[in-house]
């Protein structure tokens, strides 16, 4: 029986390797430096979105009950929990070493990482402004000692969970201490506003950062000068969420409403996994496990001074373009061109389009010139996911303002995307073009175009069918 067990890899832990490689890509010494950065930020960035939607689905089969249930491969869901986590603390702790590496090889580049003790006079000074200019009207700081409820962490922020100590009172005649210092708890949201990275005045060659979690440390007496305390210290923890969708079976609500509903509720999800600054004293952890209702189902996971490392995905590239790979621009398609009509073009022969090594522009010219062509009478199309300003939305309501027809399948379900395609949808519906939700429980992944052309007379079809 173990024999056959031992076929299968579950595809949770086979998911994690695929993750290790893509952190090995950051390890690789042939890539350029600021690239390598960018790698351990996908590499943070994949494990966030394991941790809300595998970790989380097995978790929740661990706690419903059914304690014979097996993983493919003979594993319980409960055991599985705690592999996984073994397996993250270890890839964790690889993704530390490798960025204390990339740090070191920044330094020979004369590119240096500070943090709030290694400031020179003039840093000091400017950090000082920027935090009071762009930093403390950004900052939401909660004390947590008075509260009837803990506030709601966000799975996609990170935080400095503070601790206060109190100037010691009750001394009696002869010195001695009457009662324990009181201490006070707090939490800072790290703002998403500002870059994380704070590049700092350049000296001579050298170039300096600091992160935004370190301004905001060296700034603490600032934020906290109300109170009469003796010392202050504050660590960083990021908490991850259950972000499976959960869809109202009310007949009555629109696939929209269920949608949004599910999304709006996905901030209130089961936390699945807590991650936490290892030097951080025991005291303080305990208190937050607490009150946050941390147990032995969630992933509870020390690591290094700084977490939400999906960041450095947006690392300042400091004028440096010798530390990136060169840019490589999309190739044309052979024999098409963008200039001239391209469904004339296409009228002709069928063409190939390989993205992202092939422009994406034939695509938005085909939409555009759908738009706009009086022959045109009717765009169809799916979509999935969509770009932060998308071209394809702007194409389809000109063409719609042009008086086409324009019918969009838009899945609402594109997971992470569907507070995006809500508003998309809504955007879309504002301009009358007709729109399909698609069906609970199923997705629609596929990319088709279908435009309807008058020609001589007769009806002529264009398609873009892609996977």
């Amino acid at each position: 029986m173990n024999d056959v067990q031992n076929r299968y890899i579950d595809r949770e832990k086979s998911w994690l390797a695929f993750n290790a490689r893509v952190l090995q890509e950051a390890g690789d010494q042939n890539v350029p430096l600021l690239d390598r950065l960018r790698f351990l930020g996908i590499f943070s960035n994949n494990l966030d979105e394991f941790f809300r939607v595998r970790y989380a689905a097995i978790r929740r089969l661990s706690l419903s009950g059914k304690t014979g249930h097996k993983i493919l491969g003979g594993v319980a869901a409960k055991d599985l929990l705690k592999e996984i986590t073994t397996v993250v603390i270890q890839q964790q702790s690889e993704s530390l070493r490798i960025l204390d590496i990339i740090e070191k090889e920044l330094e020979k580049e004369g590119i240096f990482m500070l943090n709030e003790t290694q400031l020179s006079q003039s840093q000091q000074i400017f950090i000082h402004d920027f935090f009071i200019q762009k930093v403390a009207p950004a900052l939401v700081t909660v004390i947590l000692n008075d509260l009837a409820e803990f506030p709601i962490l966000k799975d996609t922020s990170g935080y400095l969970a503070v601790k206060l100590v109190m100037k010691e009172r009750g001394k009696s005649i002869l010195g001695i201490v009457t009662g324990k210092p009181e201490v006070r708890y707090a939490i800072i949201e790290i703002p998403k506003t500002i870059n994380r990275f704070v590049v700092l005045p350049a000296e001579g060659n050298k170039q300096y950062i600091i992160m935004l979690d370190d301004v905001i440390r060296y700034n603490l007496h600032h934020i906290f000068n109300i109170f009469d305390y003796e010392r202050v210290s504050a660590h960083m923890i990021k908490i991850t969420r259950d972000a499976q969708l959960e869809i109202d079976s009310d007949m009555s609500k629109s696939m929209m409403e269920k949608i949004a509903l599910g999304v709006k509720d996905r901030r209130i999800g089961e936390p699945v996994r807590f991650v936490y600054d290892q030097s951080i004293e025991k005291d303080t952890l305990k208190f937050f496990l607490e009150k946050m209702h941390i147990d032995s189902e969630d992933s509870v996971i020390p690591g290094g001074r700084y977490h939400n490392r999906r960041d450095y995905m947006d690392f300042p590239n400091l004028g440096r373009y010798d530390l990136l790979y060169k840019p490589m621009p999309g190739l044309p398609i052979p024999g098409l061109s963008l200039e001239g009509s391209i469904l004339e073009q296409i009228s002709q022969r069928d063409y190939l389009l390989n993205a992202p090594y092939q422009t994406f522009s034939y695509v938005i010219k085909f939409l555009r010139e759908a738009a706009l062509d009086p022959k045109v009478t009717c765009i169809k199309i799916t979509l999935y996911r969509l770009a932060k300003n998308s071209q394809v939305i702007s194409s389809l309501i000109n063409a719609a303002r042009n008086g086409k027809r324009v019918v969009v399948q838009i899945e609402l379900q594109a997971r992470f995307d569907e507070a995006s395609n809500i508003s998309y949808a809504e955007q879309m519906q504002t301009e009358g073009i007709e729109l399909i939700f698609g069906i609970q429980g199923l997705k629609v992944h596929s990319k088709i175009c279908m435009i309807e052309r008058i020609e001589h007379g007769k009806l002529r079809r264009y398609g873009l069918i892609s996977t």
